[in-house]
């Protein structure tokens, strides 16, 4: 699966680049009233000399005891993060429905769950990847006849088109009503409605065409890649996020991802979820998997601003508004990330996925927990716990994938040859407490923490 150009630079920069292009009554530095929050690419807050500033770690109120079951009043609302002018009308029922599939049964193999981590998508990413059929052949046998159309699935205004690093990889954002967005990414070209976009894109990067849509009308073509799909609704909201904030400085619409499946018409629905890669319920996955007072969940260094990797320093005093995307002095922007969480397909693996292995700058790995010898898996792991060392292995999976072609449904993940070690120890302020030991194999010759210790937060 070939890597991109991260989510978070591209999608901060729009979101940015929209405020900076707007002065508006609500942006960085204008006058506010004290309890207000704004959202201009991040969460803004209300100061104390009564001006928006960026928001802080320490501004956000205690979270409730049983979580976010619903979005908290100083979030951004979908409609602030993804923003349409003209979407379609919502119907009397209030539910979009996809009439129309974004790939054709017929040109449909392997879908892989949303929540796989891979290179620097460090925390379960929140889409999934949609199969092909070309990617059963040899890249090198395949051409232009292998092409398969992408339609809309339902009715849409089309307000982003933008280039994700590549000529061959495309991002589509599409707006149906009620809130309810569409993302398709990693297009490979574009084509029927969009095609006369195509030179313009190359030019520019990015294009906001707010046009129209109808449900099935081709405006792309796929042969090279899955597809990356994602559903996100402004009336849901996933309750699996301890620290919401944290999204708040990049991938604002991650609380609003929802199963796509449910979106579809019946037939459709049933044809999607059966080519799930994932065999077991969810079928399509899970992206929120904090669980409160345990480690299970994504997590960030001390310091930095959840999402965007950046310093809290840097927020602090800002002075002008912030560029997401790469950090100063770092190789990923996720190199202050930290998920220990279920694997996708097999959830009964559990995945230590960090930004930082080795390398202080960002050295992104994903590795297996081996829980063994009666040992608490994240979401056991208490306070009350201490300090537990696990192994970290390597691993394979069974069978391997052929060509491009995703791995078949309900693979095995099969531990490999351990490569580190990590402690891990929840604290009773909410806070994790780690250090990993690359290279060691030994448990047992881990008996506290040094001063290579680190602590993350929601």
């Amino acid at each position: 699966m070939t890597l991109r150009l991260s989510c978070i630079a591209l999608a901060v920069f729009l979101m940015v680049s929209g405020a900076a292009r707007a002065q508006s009554p609500t942006g960085l530095g204008a006058a506010c009233a004290r309890g207000q929050f704004s959202f201009g690419g991040f969460l803004l807050v209300c100061s104390d000399a009564g001006t928006f500033r960026y928001a802080l770690p320490e501004d956000m109120p205690p979270a409730p005891a049983e979580g976010y079951v619903e979005r908290p009043a100083w979030y951004p609302r979908l409609s602030e993060i993804l923003r349409a002018n003209d979407p379609p009308a919502c119907p009397l029922s209030g539910r979009i429905t996809f009439t129309s599939p974004v790939i054709r049964l017929e040109d449909l193999l392997v879908t892989v769950p949303q929540g796989m981590m891979v290179g620097d998508h460090v925390t379960p990413i929140d889409h999934g990847y949609i199969g092909v059929k070309p990617l059963g052949k040899p890249r090198s046998a395949r051409t232009d006849a292998d092409f398969v159309p992408i339609t809309a699935p339902a009715d849409a205004e089309v307000i982003e088109v933008s280039l994700l690093g590549s000529p061959t990889s495309i991002r589509v954002v599409l707006a149906h009503g009620c809130e309810t967005y569409s993302v398709i990414m990693v297009i490979n070209r574009l084509s029927g409605a969009l095609a006369y976009l195509q030179d313009d894109l190359m030019a520019q990067g990015h294009l906001s065409p707010h046009i129209r849509l109808l449900a099935g009308e081709i405006f792309g073509e796929q042969r090279d890649n899955p597809l990356d799909f994602s559903v996100h609704d402004g009336a849901s909201w996933l309750s699996g996020f301890v620290a919401p904030f944290s999204y708040t400085a990049g991938e604002a619409w991650k609380p609003y991802t929802v199963d796509p499946w449910p979106y579809f018409s019946p037939d459709l629905a049933a044809a999607y979820e059966a080519s799930m890669q994932r065999a077991v319920a969810p079928r399509w996955g899970r992206i929120d998997q904090d669980v409160a007072g345990t480690a299970s969940g994504n997590w960030f260094l001390a310091g930095t601003v959840g999402y965007s990797g950046r310093s809290v320093d840097a927020f602090r005093n800002a002075t002008g508004p912030l560029m997401g995307g790469p950090v100063e002095g770092k190789n990923f922007y996720s190199w202050s990330h930290l998920a220990l969480v279920r694997h996708w397909v097999q959830p009964s693996r559990w995945i230590f996925s960090i930004g930082w292995w080795r390398d202080g700058r960002g050295d992104p790995v994903q590795l297996l927990m081996d829980i063994t010898g009666g040992q608490p898996d994240a979401s056991q792991l208490t306070p009350a716990s201490g300090l537990v060392v696990y192994r970290l292995r390597n691993w394979v999976t069974s069978p391997a994938a052929t060509n491009d072609a995703p791995m078949p449904i309900g693979y095995d993940v099969v531990p490999m040859n351990t490569v580190g070690i990590v402690a891990v120890q929840v604290n009773s302020d909410g806070t994790l407490t780690i250090e990993p030991v690359p290279g060691a194999t030994d448990p047992a010759t881990f008996t506290r923490f040094s001063d290579a210790k680190r602590t993350y937060r929601r």
